[in-house]
């Protein structure tokens, strides 16, 4: 495929994306033969689909911001540059002006523009009938994906079904949630329907699949059954799409027998191979570059191990999101996990140690780690002046980009379908379940961990406990994979669990109420108003260039 072909598709799509960009409203098209000559054979429309997973590998999107900046300020992690708060969403200090929360509204809502082409535009007597349905399939995930996040994030939302030509299709009124997951679940039910499953032989790893439809629609019915809509009828119908994934018996955890599973997992996702039987969906930057896309992540820069040593040539790391100590705390000593997730060790100045506390400001997730000492036990020594401790990079390159990674980012893993169906059988049944707790068991076997009702049998003793178990495991299992927040807000928990880090980090036996870096790390919860912070405002640019759509009140 040429680069040169892919650039005029994609500046095709954003010179279509009417809502995306102020500074195009202002500019007539000379032409639209980009929208018009294109989708009418298997190349074109190949090149059309990856125009539309290019937005969501943007910067604002998962290619750093949305599963760092967006998810910190909940229990699992926080901003750690105390001298400014360049964060604004992380710390609650974001307005309707805010870039950030401009951007990923732009992206996401170039997704669906760039979706809604592609299903207007795709050339349907070119194509077999098969071949047709799958390329409107996934087009029709990807558009329902991207709608999730918004109406997650933003609430009450523009519904657009139409690919936006000009200034005057950006005037939509928002639809009211109910509406906009109606369309979603259409979207899915779509998809789910016409997309190919993971295990047939021309399935291409990180696209979307049957499976992944019926997960992330679970995902959207538990949404719907918790905050705003409280919608409870809904968690018959997660469980429903579980078991579709579960009863199929085709996708599994990763399971070894040295407790090394978990850390396969995302070792994968570090060196752009696939897993495709525990990671249903995952945003693969690999795939968009071998496209001639220019996309980079950030995924291992900005939420990895700390790295300050030499510059262009090493796994340099910003490592500017800390895990907490909720999360530390969260782990028995057995617990695998922790190994992975917060193994605490940096590079300073070549160097490579032991973070000791988790009020250091280098106290970074390891969950998307670009490097490992070659040796642990050097964690334990210093080295000679001018010298530089042994490590390997995992990334398979030789000489890593300072700024960006190629690291993959899940979407959806298997572990996720068990313990969605855990939840949803326990609120169904009004009790735990024996298929419930051997889900949980599953995911907490493959930790290394005691089974459930061997090590806390209290915790199944009510759906209640029951509940704040899965929770919790939630919490051990999928911390920084961009799950957390909502996952808070749809239990309605957001408020209690920041007060409860604060509390927690004051309790910290290494706490110093004088230490201005140990204070920053309460702003999140200092700052958190329930009453406007469990959706983002529209973005300021969005109200002005929309007559028919409104700031939401507190804003």
């Amino acid at each position: 495929m040429r680069t040169n072909n892919i650039n005029k598709v994609i500046l095709g799509l954003l010179v279509l994306v009417g809502f995306a960009c102020s500074d195009i409203l202002d500019k007539t098209p000379d032409s639209n033969w980009m929208v018009d000559d294109f989708y009418s054979d298997d190349t074109e429309a190949q090149l059309g689909m990856a125009g539309i997973y290019s937005y969501l590998g943007d910067k604002a999107v998962y290619g750093s911001d949305f599963p760092t900046v967006f998810d910190a300020g909940s229990d699992e992690g926080y901003y750690n540059r105390r001298y400014n708060e360049n964060w604004t969403v992380a710390l609650y200090r974001h307005t309707a002006a805010d870039l950030m929360v401009e951007k990923l509204w732009t992206q996401l809502y170039a997704c669906v523009n760039a979706s809604n082409m592609f299903i207007e535009k795709l050339d349907k007597e070119a194509f077999e009938e098969d071949a047709y349905n799958r390329y409107i399939a996934e087009a029709r995930f990807l558009r329902a994906f991207a709608y999730s996040q918004l109406v997650s994030w933003y609430g009450p939302i523009p519904l657009r079904l139409t690919y936006s030509r000009d200034q005057t299709s950006n005037h939509v009124a928002a639809s009211t949630e109910a509406q906009v997951y109606e369309q979603i679940i259409k979207d899915f039910t779509y998809a789910y329907e016409k997309l190919p499953h993971a295990q047939d032989a021309d399935y291409v790893p990180g696209h979307a699949n049957k499976m992944a439809a019926h997960g992330l629609l679970a995902r959207v019915y538990l949404k719907m059954a918790g905050y705003p809509l409280l919608d409870t009828e809904k968690f018959e119908l997660a469980k429903a799409h579980c078991d579709s994934v579960i009863l199929d018996d085709w996708h599994a955890l990763n399971v070894s027998s040295d407790d090394q599973g978990y850390r396969d997992v995302f070792m994968t996702y570090i060196q752009n191979t696939y897993d495709l039987e525990e990671s249903i969906f995952e945003i693969s930057f690999t795939n968009l570059r071998d496209l001639g896309l220019q996309v980079g992540g950030k995924v291992g820069n900005i939420n990895g191990v700390a790295w300050n040593y030499g510059g262009e040539g090493y796994p340099f790391a910003y490592a500017m999101l800390n895990a907490s100590p909720v999360v530390k705390n969260s782990y028995a000593a057995e617990d695998a996990r922790a190994q992975w997730n917060v193994r605490a060790y940096r590079n300073k100045g070549g160097n490579i140690d032991t973070v000791k506390t988790t009020m250091d400001a280098a106290y970074c997730p390891t969950k998307f780690r670009r490097w490992e000492p070659t040796d642990w036990s050097v964690l334990n020594t210093k080295p000679d002046n001018g010298q530089i401790e042994s490590y390997v990079v995992l990334e398979p390159i030789a000489s890593p980009n300072k700024n960006y990674t190629g690291i993959n980012f899940p979407i959806l893993r298997y572990s996720d379908v068990l313990l969605m169906h855990a939840e949803a059988s326990n609120e169904v049944n009004g009790m735990p379940t024996t298929e419930g707790i051997a889900n949980l068991n599953k995911v907490r076997l493959r930790a290394g961990l005691e089974l459930i009702e061997i090590a806390s049998p209290e915790a199944i003793a009510t759906k209640e406990a029951f509940l704040t178990e899965l929770q919790n495991e939630r919490l051990r299992e999928f911390c920084f994979e961009g799950l957390r927040k909502q996952d808070l807000i749809r239990w309605g928990l957001l408020g209690k669990r920041l007060e409860f880090l604060n509390a927690t980090i004051e309790g910290d036996p290494n706490f110093d109420a004088k230490n201005e870096q140990h204070v920053s790390y309460m702003r999140a919860g200092l700052n958190y108003d329930e009453t406007k912070h469990n959706t983002l405002p529209y973005p300021l640019q969005e109200v002005s260039i929309n007559n028919l759509l409104d700031q939401k009140d507190n804003w």
